[in-house]
């Protein structure tokens, strides 16, 4: 993962999680550099990033501070936060990946259907067991269109596939539609997950889109249930 990657994920997680309160001024800058043993440039280009994003702001001759957002706001941001991948998510700990399955199919039925696409579109198939510190953490299925999702290699699938696509691509992910239910987990994915037999598992579907409106990726996401959290929005309308 890029150095600027890596600090404004840990600084946005900290902001979203309460650790850098609504109107706190972050650490300085030399701090940053200390903080991530990283350069003055490396640390301008990801808060210049968290200004984009709307999560900070900077004040000439006071430093820097995080934005006073509405709870709203800061909940739709948590939202928002957890369709960034498990790189960004836990950008504090060391992320690895076992790709399972890499391949280029046919679009079946079901996928035209998730991805809007016909059945002349070619499909990437990335199955992959994720790691979080050493950890067996989510099985991801993963299915993006070769059209969109370009170039796609074994050696990207082994990092973080949603860095590629912003960084390399230049593809700006925008949001997702997502579904999730428990059962109980298959022998495979048990023994994959290191998880006792009858276990259950969190199963994550969704659908996630660019900016643009389209369709990158349909993905089947099988979730240790003792390590899977998710937030969401309820507002209610007059």
């Amino acid at each position: 993962m890029n150095k600027y990657l890596k600090i404004k994920n840990d600084v946005r997680n900290k902001i979203i999680s309460g650790v850098y309160k609504p109107g706190a001024m972050l650490p300085g800058e030399n701090d940053f550099i200390g903080l991530y043993h990283t350069s003055k440039m490396t640390v301008k280009h990801a808060m210049d990033e968290l200004v984009r994003e709307g999560l900070i702001i900077k004040r000439r001759g006071s430093g820097t501070f995080v934005k006073e957002l509405s709870q709203n706001e800061l909940e739709n941001f948590k939202v928002i936060n957890q369709f960034q991948g498990s790189t960004a998510l836990f950008s504090d700990k060391k992320i690895m990946s076992d790709v399972l399955t890499f391949e280029v199919i046919s679009a079946t039925p079901f996928i035209m259907n998730k991805l809007g696409v016909d059945e002349k579109t070619k499909i990437y198939h990335v199955r992959r067991l994720r790691f979080v510190d050493d950890e067996p953490y989510v099985i991801e299925n993963s299915f993006m269109p070769t059209e969109i999702v370009q170039d796609l290699t074994l050696k990207i699938c082994q990092g973080s596939i949603y860095e590629y696509i912003e960084e390399k691509l230049k593809l700006a992910i925008g949001s997702a539609h997502r579904h999730i239910e428990a059962r109980r987990g298959t022998d495979e994915e048990t023994k994959l997950l290191d998880l006792a037999e009858g276990d259950p598992v969190v199963i994550a579907s969704q659908t996630a889109y660019l900016t643009d409106g389209r369709a990158f990726e349909y993905s089947e996401n099988v979730h240790r249930y003792d390590k899977y959290g998710f937030e969401t929005v309820l507002i209610r309308k007059n």
